[in-house]
């Protein structure tokens, strides 16, 4: 019965050590997946029309900014909210490189690219 429980429990121990050792490795850190625009577009994020919110799109910068004068002279309230963040959004990005700390599900407008935190 001892030696039984002897070796269960050097199993037991070998199973956990191979499987807390596999865990790092299997667990990358967070990082930026880069995608650039083509075609010369770049990314920007958009207000949206209707809906209170803004998403990042690859386009031109003379429809980036036709969007967003739309929006501030459309008289919406919920489209100037949208722009205002569109270009609060896009100035913030712009401190963003390829090593900074993200989140899982993150995008960004990273040096006229799409970027995706993935992990």
């Amino acid at each position: 019965m001892i030696r039984f429980a002897r070796r269960s429990i050097a199993v037991v121990c070998v199973v956990l050590s191979a499987g807390l050792g596999a865990v790092p490795a299997a667990q990358a850190a967070p990082h930026w997946k880069i995608r650039s625009c083509h075609f010369g577009l770049h990314a920007y994020w958009l207000p949206k029309q209707v809906t209170p919110g803004i998403f990042i799109s690859c386009t031109t910068t003379a429809d980036r900014n036709q969007q967003i004068n739309d929006a501030m002279e459309s008289g919406s309230p919920t489209r100037i909210a949208n722009a205002l963040h569109a270009g609060l959004r896009q100035n913030a990005d712009t401190f963003l490189t390829p090593e900074s700390p993200c989140e899982p599900g993150q995008e960004a407008a990273m040096d006229d690219a799409y970027a995706r935190c993935v992990g």
